[in-house]
């Protein structure tokens, strides 16, 4: 059996390389005779973080090409793509409708035969088909439905839906994928309330909870071990920052005041006697266009003590923030990602809501309360909630070793129905 996983991962989002990790570990401890291709965006930095062979996504390679485009004719062409491109590959994969005779970029047609040697597509979660990212987040599976490859989904969160364009897209795309198993309910409220088709919708785990924690062949690096020592000296608070764009707006708010309110909350976790690590689960690797590192370090100038608050400025895989995040006490994260690995390596996380994902996965957890909505950081209430669970570690920590078990458990059980369903279809 052959699989192809694609979709979410690229090289600098450290949680979707969590989440690709996961699957893959995942895969191999269900079936290790399956073989796996992996495809991202940065076939060089991904291979080198997650520690083997990756594929150049083809369609990723195009979009770049047609967006450099110069010259009248060159954004004319850029215009259509971006209006009707979507359309013309939904008709050719339903064979309908008279835009399946206009011909598609010769990057489509590559990437389709290139799907024929697989028994099944694995499009990877998590947050991917958000309609803030457009419509262009269909086109894997459109192109797999052309080749008429079965197409699961496994791990999403998906929505929201507040574009006609997008939500007609979703419907058709996830109506047609063998299963779209999703992280949390949530999304499957959100599908629900704006009559996107649901009948393919199975429940399962964000995939990051899959990770090998107890990695036996890990070898920390000289910077691993460097911050080993930094957390070895003192009790340590770790926190992950994003930049809110484009959810700022949605959310009402400033990347200034959310700065403001999370240094408040340094303040205070410094003032009971801690010291505080940013790690970082985004950064500029291989052009990548985000970099926590520097929402971490503007973020200094509102710190009252800042030689007990550090930047973690090195190039660290997911692997390696959960060997550091496990001898930390407690995670706050903006970053989903940097909660569940936190948490899938032992160490209690507060996740900070500024999208319905992070609810739904304390939910799906069985641990609502870990999971805090922005509003609850710019008013200043965090603060207590952080200190709150500080003084409750014992209990907490037993609740979650055995919630983390169960997500692991219902993950594997996940990954194995597929794997299951891809050797009977064959």
């Amino acid at each position: 059996m052959k699989l192809l996983i694609l979709g979410n991962h690229t090289c600098g989002n450290r949680g979707d390389s969590a989440i690709l990790r996961g699957l893959i570990d995942a895969i191999t401890t269900v079936d290790d005779s399956v073989q796996v291709d992996v495809m991202s965006r940065y076939p060089v930095s991904s291979a080198w973080l997650l520690g083997r062979p990756v594929l150049g996504d083809g369609l990723y390679k195009q979009m770049k090409q047609h967006n450099n485009a110069v010259g009248l004719m060159g954004r004319v062409k850029k215009v259509l793509r971006r209006k009707y491109q979507h359309q013309v590959l939904m008709a050719k994969a339903t064979d309908s409708g008279r835009l399946r005779n206009i011909s598609v970029p010769q990057g489509f047609i590559d990437f389709v035969k290139s799907l024929h040697k697989y028994d099944a597509i694995i499009q990877v979660g998590g947050s991917f088909f958000v309609d803030l990212y457009g419509v262009s987040q269909f086109e894997h599976a459109l192109c797999s439905f052309m080749a008429k490859k079965p197409v699961y989904m496994i791990g999403h969160s998906v929505g929201p839906f507040q574009d006609p364009q997008f939500n007609q897209l979703a419907s058709y795309a996830f109506g047609s994928a063998k299963s779209l198993i999703l992280r949390e309910s949530v999304s499957l409220d959100l599908m629900k309330q704006s009559n996107i088709d649901t009948s393919k919708v199975e429940m399962g785990v964000d995939t990051a909870w899959l990770v090998d924690h107890h990695n036996e062949t890990f070898v920390p690096s000289y910077a691993v071990r460097h911050w080993f020592d930094i957390i070895k000296g003192k009790k340590t608070v770790a926190i992950t920052l994003r930049e809110l764009a484009p959810f700022d707006k949605r959310l009402g708010t400033t990347q200034k005041a959310y700065e403001q309110a999370f240094a408040a909350v340094v303040n205070r976790v410094i003032e009971q006697g801690y010291q505080v690590l940013a790690l970082s689960t985004c950064t500029g690797i291989d052009s990548y266009n985000k970099d926590d590192r520097m929402i971490a370090l503007n973020l200094r100038q509102y710190v009252n003590q800042p030689d007990q608050y550090h930047v973690v400025m090195d190039e660290l895989n997911d692997l390696e923030m959960g060997k550091l995040l496990a001898e930390c006490e407690l995670t706050v994260g903006t970053r989903l990602h940097s909660a569940i690995i936190s948490m899938n390596f032992g160490t209690p996380a507060i996740a900070i809501n500024y999208e319905h994902k992070s609810a739904g996965i304390m939910q799906q957890l069985g641990m609502p309360e870990m999971a805090i909505d922005i509003r609850q950081l710019l008013d200043g209430s965090l603060q207590g909630v952080v200190a709150d669970v500080l003084g409750q570690l014992p209990v907490i920590n037993e609740r979650l070793s055995l919630a983390v078990q169960a997500e692991r458990q219902t993950g594997l059980h996940m990954v194995e129905s597929v794997l299951t369903r891809v050797r009977e279809a064959k």
